[in-house]
């Protein structure tokens, strides 16, 4: 009996051992767990900070710079109506050519419409 008490005792104590250094253990683990996300804290908010001073460098920069600009406006004349008689009949009808021309040409229209019905593929006369 004496030896059954003395192995439950040294039991115990092996028991009781093994578990501080469990304790221990996790204590440890935890611990480099919350440095490295105190660690990582630390560089996200540092990088956001950098960020902010660099948005709010560039902001007053580009307010700085501001443009402030007047609306005005312009009629430009591309097709001039000839309401006076100060232009012969050939002078108006040379200039209203030459605009329709280079309409075309700016446009990349051609000069003459296609006929309307174009020919039919697959036809046997051709090659």
């Amino acid at each position: 009996m004496r030896n059954l008490l003395g192995l439950l005792l040294i039991l115990i104590a092996a028991m009781s051992a093994g578990w501080q250094a469990h304790d221990w253990h996790d204590a440890k683990l935890e611990l480099a767990a919350n440095k490295t996300a105190e660690q990582t804290r630390q560089i996200v908010v540092e990088a956001t900070r950098q960020s902010g001073e660099a948005l709010e460098a560039k902001l007053a920069e580009l307010r700085a710079n501001e443009i402030h600009t007047e609306r005005v406006i312009r009629t430009e004349t591309i097709k001039p109506v000839f309401s006076n008689v100060c232009a012969s009949d050939d002078y108006v009808r040379l200039f209203n050519e030459s605009a329709d021309q280079a309409e075309r040409k700016l446009s990349g229209k051609p000069a003459d419409s296609l006929p309307g019905h174009p020919a039919p593929s697959g036809r046997a006369d051709r090659k």
